[in-house]
């Protein structure tokens, strides 16, 4: 009877040992299988965001996953909005990344804030982009691995680059994109050789240099066609830079097709902002051949485009002003815990301790003061972005501004006004906000008072006071179309140039031309 029981308890041991081992294979296959769904994701960001954004929603939902697999997740997410051109979700990610940051790759970390850099940039926030340039390229001497220290500078030098196209340093951002190609250096899912080509093609298409912008291009279109999955959002930018060499070549058939591949490629990412170049484009060469009927069609989608991109971008920079307060927020405490430890150990030291502690009491009000006025200012701007379609049917109400707050604009506005920056067709009030480092509901009170009209009022009256005095000053302008006049001074439209430009000088630009022209002759009589 003894003997029975004791094999009784030994089955019973087995069968509990085979069940937790079963348990842990099962668990450990299901953990497997879910990382090899986070792998494919990561691989589809740039060929079908939509779908990657989809499968890293899902995984997010399971409660069981790790800090890892919630870094992974986020990250996918992050890089996936960026290339779908989401920039106001794909910022809420990347700054959401940093309770994840340490479970991931230094490449990574050093992507999160490449991509930070290339938003910013692009909301035409130059000065929190290269901060965070700055951050990155200080993190990467920090770095030990060899390859991946190489990979992260390389990406960082791609984004310095990129800032000297802005600024049309042509031939020293050459030198340094030059430099970088003899490095061939790649990882499996992010093509640095792939930008370095892309980039060096835009360049010399800059300095007319058509041959050697065609070979990087197709260099670049090459590798492209070669990848498992097509980089899309690379693609979409190499054509636009091929079609762009056509056009200039008076190749307007060959650029045409190029650009109708461009723009399916920029459809299937849902991206406005690569949709929105490519239909300018198609604009362009459109007017080029006088094939007026599918000018106005592509005209009619670049204009719808527009609208939406607008309000993205205002959505995208309150976002990013919103986040970038927290993040300050967030530092400063963090400095003012560490403080706090210093303080309490220096506090044995008398008359030592005393001298430290009114030096760190006051750097922490003054940065106390400064992080409350940058909350008041994006509350300001948070409440601006609820209320501006409804400021548009409500009757105008004043805004009160610090007298102080109010020069410093105005003083911006006459720099402004002195620039050509109101020429960009895709000038807003938020990016005017934006690069003049105030709020939308300052600036348009101020416009509104001073100026006595409202934002798209001004910036027409500064474009169209630089065509007429382009057309008085410059005897070759009088002989160029009205298509290109407008184009010129930043309308995206024939129709609404002639509508404003005889608003405000009391003649179509047609009769104004006449006119001039008449005065000409008079003058050489």
């Amino acid at each position: 009877m003894i003997n029975r029981g004791i094999k009784v308890y030994v089955y019973l041991l087995l069968l509990i040992g085979f069940g937790i081992i079963s348990e842990k294979i099962s668990a450990q296959a299901l953990n497997k299988q879910e990382n090899s769904i986070i792998d494919a994701s990561e691989r589809l960001i740039f060929s079908n965001p939509n779908e990657a954004i989809r499968i890293a929603i899902q995984l997010s939902k399971n409660e069981n996953n790790s800090n890892f697999e919630n870094a992974k997740i986020n990250y996918i997410l992050s890089k996936a909005y960026l290339i779908k051109g989401d920039y106001n979700n794909s910022l809420k990610s990347l700054y959401a990344s940093k309770n994840h940051e340490f479970y991931l790759s230094d490449f990574e970390r050093n992507d999160i804030l490449i991509s930070k850099i290339r938003i910013l940039r692009e909301l035409s926030l130059d000065k929190e982009s290269k901060k965070i340039l700055s951050i990155a390229a200080t993190n990467s001497d920090l770095i030990t691995g060899s390859k991946e220290k190489l990979l992260i500078k390389k990406a960082i030098q791609i984004e310095k680059a990129n800032f000297l196209f802005i600024e049309h340093q042509f031939a020293k951002g050459i030198l340094l994109l030059l430099k970088e190609h003899e490095n061939k250096l790649n990882n499996e899912v992010y093509s640095l050789d792939l930008s370095v080509k892309m980039i060096l093609g835009d360049f010399y298409l800059k300095q007319k240099d058509f041959v050697l912008s065609e070979k990087y291009y197709n260099e670049a279109n090459s590798i492209i066609k070669n990848q498992k999955n097509q980089n899309l959002y690379q693609k979409v930018h190499v054509l636009s830079g091929l079609a762009d060499i056509c056009f200039l070549r008076k190749e307007h058939d060959q650029g045409l097709l190029i650009l109708k591949e461009a723009l399916l490629c920029s459809q299937k990412l849902q991206n406005i902002y690569l949709q929105e170049m490519i239909f300018r484009q198609l604009n362009v060469n459109y007017l080029a051949i006088n094939d007026l009927l599918n000018y106005k069609i592509t005209n009619a989608n670049f204009i719808q485009i527009q609208s939406k991109i607008e309000i993205s971008d205002q959505e995208a920079v309150n976002t990013a002003y919103n986040l970038i307060s927290k993040q300050y927020d967030a530092n400063y405490s963090q400095n003012l815990a560490k403080y706090d430890t210093i303080i309490s150990n220096i506090l044995l030291f008398i008359l030592f301790s005393i001298v430290v502690f009114f030096v760190i009491y006051y750097k922490h009000s003054q940065r106390l003061t400064s992080l409350n006025e940058l909350a008041s200012y994006l509350q300001i701007t948070r409440n601006n972005l609820t209320k501006i379609q409804i400021e548009k049917k409500q009757e105008h109400k004043k805004v009160t501004i610090l007298k102080e707050t109010e020069e410093q604009i105005l003083n911006k506005l006459k720099k402004f006004e002195s620039s050509r920056r109101f020429l960009n067709k895709d000038f807003s009030l938020a990016i005017l906000a934006g690069q003049l480092d105030t709020n939308t509901k300052y600036l348009s009170e101020i416009i509104n008072s001073h100026y006595q009209m409202n934002f798209n009022t001004y910036i027409n009256k500064l474009r169209i006071n630089y065509i007429v005095e382009k057309l008085k000053t410059d005897p070759n302008f009088v002989k160029y179309r009205i298509s290109y006049l407008a184009e010129n001074c930043g309308f995206a439209s024939h129709s609404s140039f002639a509508t404003v430009f005889k608003a405000i000088t009391g003649l179509t630009p047609g009769k104004f031309i006449a006119f001039l022209n008449r005065d000409n002759t008079i003058s050489e009589e």
